[in-house]
């Protein structure tokens, strides 16, 4: 009782000093601006169409939209999603190769973070018939069509992969020694979040075969959450690999669905090395990626699917820092690849023979492709994204394969979102800039603007009172780099004022946080409030080159800390900061800028909010943490200089942490022991458990009460 007098207390003082302030339950984040939206949409194959789901009272029906007029007809209407007269809710949906088929996923469980299970069913379009995929259609996942649409693959609870055949209904079960430990065809956690994804088999071109990778957990500690909502807390164990202990253990093999038994290719399945990706060139050949554990080099191997024997192909390395693996890469059928590798420097596309004894440059230069959209083999152009224009810009561009033809597609400046539709003729084009709002179009493949299809209410912007950020650029203690940030100023901003500062950062190795984008949400309302809000680039981040990214290897906290103080005494020399009210807020590797803050930068840092930290880099999992930091065993020095507990008995402000109690991504370990060393260093600290919840922290009201909390802490400490 006395602890709620002195909280009421307290605010009442804060309300009688600062006069009217909005009170905690009033607290928004979202700006009340309707944004342009596509909703749920798939292209249809082989057509310049979209199907799109209906929204509201619609919402059970999906419809066919021509982007290009804007034309909407009734595609599928309810009454075609009903099996034994119940209809069955749609909450994922696929299109087959051919468009002929929808592969439906009704009901949904979350495995981790991407993978999911459910209820699947196929609904055959043409005879408006859905049917289950197997007797037992309920817990599959990674459920897939074979190309030729005869065939639809899973994985079951028991960890081995199904293939059931749509024609005679009937189930063969491929492998059967599934177990705690041994999966097939779906990789566990550390694949999932940070190499490949959840899906964990290839069907073949020509719909004979799956070629799927066997997971061994076993050598992997488990790591214990414990859900205390219940009567009785209820455990759950994760096998989670951290920094410089044991990875899971891989095979590829491949297996005939018709039968006849599977071959295990020749890879080195006891080496201590990641196997993140696998495409198949043609049907009798299979093209795998071996990773160094280091990953500081990868190799390229192809696989003979009959005899199983492999053979060595192109490689890449970067002993200074790490490759970086790309979404977009693919073979063509010539059997060359198409690539994005920094061999030179720079993030560039590449055209490589299977050998790697002759590559293409296909673009160059100092700027960076972010990503391969689409490949024309017919017409040989590549569609790609880079930063070309300005390295806070993301544009689609074309080339043609021998480096020819250059083309910029989307003018306008800012950041853009392509969606290519399924023959290559058009895409979607949603793009914004700093002091340009969302707008949502559909351009040719030439990039000639076809339709708008939607726009943000001018009205509602100016009703918002929005302040629009600008980019600043500064140097660097050294001064022999420039910068760039963004500031977001008060609104009724008054030069020659110093206000309250909240630095909004990640900066983990290799991402970029200022963008040529419009703002939106938290940023907006906490300058309405009063604030300046900040965020800044540092050295070790991406879009500026190998050399420039590199700068954060082994040492994560270097310069991440030291360029984040030249950027905030930066602004406090322009005039508009005052140096006792200075704040810092993020979330995940956020949550770690703002711990590190708090006590690397103590100085400087009056108050922070971190929410789901990193605070020690050897709590976190060897995949993400090794790439940029190397072993622990190896590293001993860095992983002290990068943990933010090293610096705990620097802290002199007020810092809360976040933390959800089963996060299964940055364990709530990580907050627990950055307590313990404020405890032994006889610091203050605040905490707030949210239980239950995962790396999200969302449910029953969490996502809005982290953000009021979030509010609450800045409005006492870092007074207006």
């Amino acid at each position: 009782m006395i602890r709620i007098i002195r909280s009421t207390l307290l605010l009442w003082c804060f309300v009688f000093i600062h006069g009217d302030v909005t009170p905690w339950w009033d607290v928004q984040y979202r700006l009340d601006i309707d944004y342009p939206s596509l909703g749920n949409y798939r292209w249809l194959p082989g057509e310049d169409i979209m199907i799109v789901r209906g929204k509201g009272v619609n919402r059970r029906s999906f419809y066919r939209v021509d982007p290009a007029i804007g034309d909407t007809v009734l595609y599928l209407d309810s009454t075609v999603f009903r099996y034994k007269e119940e209809y069955v809710p749609v909450v994922d949906w696929k299109f087959s190769k051919d468009g002929e088929l929808l592969l439906i996923q009704s009901k949904s469980k979350r495995i981790w973070r991407h993978s999911r299970s459910g209820s699947f069913f196929i609904l055959h379009i043409n005879e408006g018939k859905l049917t289950p995929v197997s007797k037992n259609n309920d817990q599959l996942r990674n459920v897939k069509l074979s190309p030729n649409g005869k065939w639809v693959a899973y994985v079951r609870t028991d960890n081995n992969l199904y293939a059931y055949n749509l024609d005679r209904r009937r189930e063969k079960k491929l492998t059967r020694n599934g177990s705690d430990t041994i999966l097939n065809g779906h990789f566990g956690w550390v694949y999932e979040e940070e190499l490949s994804g959840y899906d964990a088999y290839r069907w073949s071109p020509d719909s004979r075969s799956i070629a799927y990778w066997e997971e061994d957990q076993a050598p992997v500690q488990k790591y214990t959450l414990i859900d205390e909502l219940p009567l009785y807390p209820i455990t759950k164990e994760i096998r989670y690999p951290k920094a410089g202990e044991a990875n899971p253990k891989m095979r590829i093999a491949v297996i005939n669905v018709q039968g006849g038994g599977r071959k295990f290719l020749d890879i080195d399945s006891e080496s201590d090395v990641y196997y993140p990706w696998m495409e198949w060139q043609n049907s009798d050949r299979l093209w795998i990626l071996k990773l160094e554990r280091r990953q500081k080099s990868w190799q390229m191997y192809h696989a003979d699917v009959v005899t199983g024997r492999t053979h060595p192909g192109m490689k890449e390395s970067d002993p200074e820092g790490w490759v970086e693996l790309h979404d977009g890469n693919r073979i063509l059928s010539n059997g060359h690849f198409i690539h994005i590798s920094e061999r030179d420097g720079y993030q560039h596309i590449y055209i490589e023979r299977p050998t790697g004894r002759f590559a293409i440059p296909v673009t160059n230069g100092r700027w960076e492709v972010k990503n391969i959209i689409h490949v024309d083999e017919k017409k040989d152009i590549i569609f790609f994204t880079a930063n070309r224009r300005s390295v806070l810009d993301n544009h689609l561009y074309s080339i043609r394969f021998d480096g020819t033809e250059l083309t910029l597609l989307t003018p306008e400046p800012g950041v853009h979102r392509v969606s290519m539709n399924s023959t290559g003729t058009g895409f979607i084009d949603s793009y914004s800039s700093v002091d340009q709002p969302p707008r949502i179009v559909y351009r040719n493949i030439n990039g000639e603007l076809i339709r708008v299809i939607g726009t943000t209410d001018e009205d509602q912007v100016k009703s918002q009172d929005i302040s629009i950020p600008k980019i600043v650029r500064f140097p660097t203690s050294d001064g022999e780099t420039v910068l760039n940030g963004v500031i977001t100023y008060p609104v009724n901003y008054e030069p020659g004022v110093a206000y309250p500062l909240i630095v909004y950062g990640y900066g983990m190795p290799g991402t970029q946080i200022v963008w040529n984008r419009w703002s939106r949400g938290l940023q907006q309302f906490l300058a309405k409030q009063g604030y300046m809000i900040f965020s800044m680039d540092s050295r070790g981040m991406s879009g500026r080159g190998r050399d420039f990214k590199n700068l954060s290897y082994g040492d994560m906290a270097n310069y991440l800390s030291d360029d984040h103080v030249t950027g905030v005494e930066w602004l406090i020399d322009q005039g508009y900061v005052d140096p006792e009210r200075i704040g810092a807020w993020g979330w995940s590797g956020g949550g770690y800028f703002t711990c590190l803050m708090l006590t690397k930068n103590a100085h400087l840092f009056s108050t922070g909010v971190a929410v789901a930290p990193v605070t020690d880099f050897r709590f976190y999992d060897t995949a993400y943490t090794e790439r940029y930091m190397g072993l622990p065993q190896e590293n001993a020095a860095g992983y002290d200089s990068t943990s933010t507990i090293t610096y705990v008995d620097r802290l002199r402000g007020k810092i809360l942490l976040i933390h959800g109690t089963n996060d299964d991504n940055v364990h709530s370990q990580n907050t627990t022991k950055f307590v313990e060393a404020c405890i032994r260093a006889d610091k203050p600290v605040d905490v707030m458990y949210y239980p239950s919840r995962n790396h999200g922290i969302y449910g029953h009201g969490a996502s809005k009460h982290v953000y009021k909390k979030l509010f609450e802490y800045f409005r006492l400490h870092l007074k207006i």
